[in-house]
């Protein structure tokens, strides 16, 4: 143990710069961060929980390297542990819940069926907006009509008016002509 021992100090004093025994050593540092671990473990039983898990799994998680490799041979469980690790548990479990019963509403066939008639509605869109533009023409155009015969209506009206009136004032003079004529008989 004195070579390892000594071995380790040197390599201390190479990596760390550690002057020859002034404060602790790697091993001890490595020792209190352990024990530091353990008490916060043992106050969290939930991150107690968790870490025993990822010791479980933790050749396939941290794996030699191949992150992406690994991480398509975690198995769904092992997914569904890891993300129920954090504090949103409650949260993401509902979440999946949903997305679970909403899957098979997701790829129906009626789905693939309108991804085909996109192209045809497409073409009503275009359809629809030149009928709607053909519309509003045609709208216009009644409007104007509509608006030149009630001008024309409310002329004619005021000219019957004043014929009327002008006819209603002959009437009346030649019953007063025709009056007089007789009174002078």
């Amino acid at each position: 143990m004195d070579i390892l021992g000594a071995r380790l100090d040197a390599l201390e004093r190479r990596v760390g710069s550690t002057g020859g025994g002034s404060g602790p050593g790697l091993a001890e540092q490595a020792a209190a961060a352990e024990r530091r671990l353990s008490a916060i473990l043992a106050d969290h039983p939930v991150l107690g929980r968790g870490v025993e898990k990822y010791e479980k799994l933790r050749d396939i998680i941290d794996g030699d390297g191949d992150l992406e490799l690994h991480r398509r041979l975690l198995g769904v469980d092992a997914k569904v542990e890891l993300i129920l690790l954090n504090e949103d548990a409650p949260q993401t479990l509902s979440d999946l819940r949903t997305i679970r019963d909403l899957q098979g509403r997701v790829n129906q066939p009626e789905y693939a069926a309108a991804a085909a008639l996109l192209p045809r509605i497409r073409e009503l869109e275009e359809r629809h907006g030149a009928q709607a533009a053909e519309c509003r023409r045609a709208v216009a155009e009644v409007s104007a009509l509509v608006d030149r015969y009630r001008s024309e209506t409310e002329a004619l009206s005021e000219a019957f008016i004043g014929w009327d009136r002008t006819l209603t004032a002959i009437e009346r003079r030649v019953a007063e002509l025709e009056a007089a004529r007789r009174a002078g008989q």
